[in-house]
């Protein structure tokens, strides 16, 4: 078994981080929520800004040797109401590292890096019902299916983090929503 290395991307894996994600829409296009062409037409600076991580996104890959082999992305949104989510995308795989742990150590290594974030207490995803491996793969990392019906052949799935969500006093990065007084008529 190859030793397999995961760490964040950054701006400078952008070529490698583009062919990948490339091959992964031609060989599983339902499982991106983009297009072949569109994903190509992205300038390549646009690429490595999708890659520098923030407070909000950050996007793992699995090396062998230098060899990018695996993606995996974790996203929350800045806004308050939504804060305690993140959701997990953009797992992909390439066929001839399958089966040797790469996409476990992706996915753990986006669940480590949502359980260092205060705020968060759950991560969900959304995977074909059909994509055998990939269900293995969450139900094995803990996820569970999330209550509501499958659509369009996609089942949502969540894990709750193993702490409750708590609001950072000293964090400002999340918008703040006061409690509205709605006068009566």
């Amino acid at each position: 078994m190859p030793a397999i290395t995961v760490r964040p991307l950054t701006p400078d894996d952008a070529s490698a981080y583009r062919a990948l994600r490339l091959a992964g829409i031609a060989e599983l296009p339902a499982a991106f929520c983009t297009t072949h062409a569109a994903e190509s037409g992205l300038p390549l600076a646009r690429i490595a800004e999708r890659l520098r991580t923030t407070s909000y996104q950050i996007i793992f890959g699995a090396f062998d040797k230098e060899q990018l082999i695996g993606i995996a992305g974790l996203r929350r949104e800045p806004i308050a109401v939504v804060h305690d989510k993140a959701s997990l995308w953009n797992v992909y795989v390439t066929p001839q590292a399958r089966g040797c742990g790469a996409g476990r150590q992706l996915v753990q290594a986006a669940i480590a890096h949502a359980c260092g974030v205060p705020e968060l207490a759950r991560v969900r995803l959304a995977v074909a019902q059909d994509n055998n491996a990939a269900l293995t793969l969450y139900l094995g990392c803990g996820f569970t299916l999330a209550d509501g019906p499958a659509s369009d052949g996609m089942l949502q799935m969540q894990l709750l983090l193993p702490r409750p969500a708590r609001a950072s006093v000293e964090s400002n990065v999340f918008m703040k929503i006061n409690t509205l007084q709605i006068p009566a008529k």
